[in-house]
């Protein structure tokens, strides 16, 4: 099957007609080149596909400029240093109702997966995001991050929104870790947070700004990164009218998707809500090529790394009061990643990605909680 026939194509003769696509170096010429020569038996020889979900869930027959607002800015950046190649696929055709939108990004998602090609989607709405969760319904330990200021859950009895596609995630039966990256704590109380009942690492965006390598790990363990654009500070992002005062400062959020890209395990990246047409800012359009380019340039420093015992881990073997077995970390040295390694009944390893807090609780004899969570979880995951 022909992907193409998915999508409207980028007409990059209307890019080029803007400037500075058309020198030699920059992203949009390499696109361009790796686009026009993509064909179906090519497939496997691109590295990321990149493509446009013009739909908002609150307008109906929507057809967003979003994503080629973004692509006029993204296209005139310039190549990152270490080779990629990427194929811009064009924004996804509209289609009768949400749920065919819905099922044409589980489809789309599952091909590009198989193909070991990593998906950036430009949106959109973020409840596209259920979509492409639906890929990997049979996915043991799917893991989704949300970079967001709130956590998007319903309300009662309500359609399906971008304020509420959390519910729906919520009750895909294999989704095992969930995260939430800098949301604010005035607009999420605790008590909801902890009604997701999952593995999480949910970062506020307090701890983010005290250390921001803190959420590296966090992108490591997961297969979705789902942005909405409204976790980053209104005054970076002026054309968003649902921002806040605060959140994420603009280098944060450029930093965020880097670690995103750099992560091996994540497949899909998704960056949602730039969608007010109205309102649109060139200076908001800016950064959101901007945080894509650092997930693309983080793409191409991802090493591959399998934790395992050999000269480039260390590996230690912990012993904590009240637990039965040594707890086993492992050190990536070339990285200085850091895993925990679970052993099941059958003998068969699992590793979770880390930091060196959590080895460093247990050295200090304390069951570090992602370690606690990810044994309760794996026992009832399994059974």
């Amino acid at each position: 099957m022909d992907i193409r026939h998915y999508f409207e194509p980028v007409n990059f003769e209307q890019f080029l007609q803007q400037g500075r696509i058309k020198f030699k170096n920059t992203l949009g010429a390499q696109i361009a080149k790796t686009t026009h020569s993509f064909s179906p038996e090519k497939s496997g020889e691109i590295d990321i596909a990149l493509f446009g979900v013009p739909a908002d869930s609150r307008i109906e027959n929507s057809n967003s400029t979003a994503p080629d607002r973004i692509r006029s800015e993204l296209y005139g950046l310039a190549e990152p240093e270490n080779q990629i190649k990427i194929a811009d696929f064009g924004n996804l055709k509209t289609a009768g109702s949400s749920k065919g939108i819905l099922k044409a990004l589980r489809d789309l998602t599952e091909i590009f997966t198989e193909l070991g090609i990593v998906t950036i989607v430009i949106g959109g709405s973020q409840d596209l995001t259920v979509g492409i969760c639906e890929a990997f319904c049979d996915k043991p330990f799917f893991t989704l991050s949300a970079i967001d200021a709130l956590l998007d859950e319903k309300i009662g009895k309500e359609p399906l929104t971008r304020n509420n596609y959390l519910t729906r995630v919520f009750q895909t039966s294999n989704l095992f870790q969930f995260n939430l990256i800098g949301y604010q704590s005035y607009l999420v109380a605790p008590e909801v947070l902890l009604k997701t009942a999952l593995v999480n690492q949910h970062m506020r965006l307090g701890k983010l700004r005290e250390d921001i390598t803190c959420a590296e790990p966090v992108f490591r363990n997961s297969d979705v990164v789902s942005m909405d654009v409204t976790a980053v500070k209104y005054g970076d992002a002026p054309g968003n009218p649902e921002g806040f005062p605060n959140g994420l400062r603009a280098e944060e959020a450029c930093q965020i998707a880097r670690y995103a890209g750099a992560a091996g395990k994540v497949k899909v990246f998704g960056l949602f809500n730039a969608i007010p047409d109205a309102t649109f800012h060139p200076v908001s359009d800016r950064l959101y090529a901007q945080i894509i380019w650092y997930f693309i340039d983080g793409v191409t420093y991802r090493t591959g790394e399998i934790p395992q015992n050999d000269n480039n881990h260390i590996l230690y073997q912990v012993e904590v009061n009240n637990v039965d077995q040594p707890l086993v970390f492992i050190k990536h040295k070339p990285t200085n990643h850091w895993w925990m390694r679970l052993q099941l009944s059958g003998g068969k390893y699992l590793y979770f990605a880390c930091s060196e807090e959590e080895y460093r609780q247990a050295a200090a004899n304390e069951i570090p909680t992602l370690w606690l969570q990810l044994i309760q979880k794996t026992d009832k995951f399994l059974k």
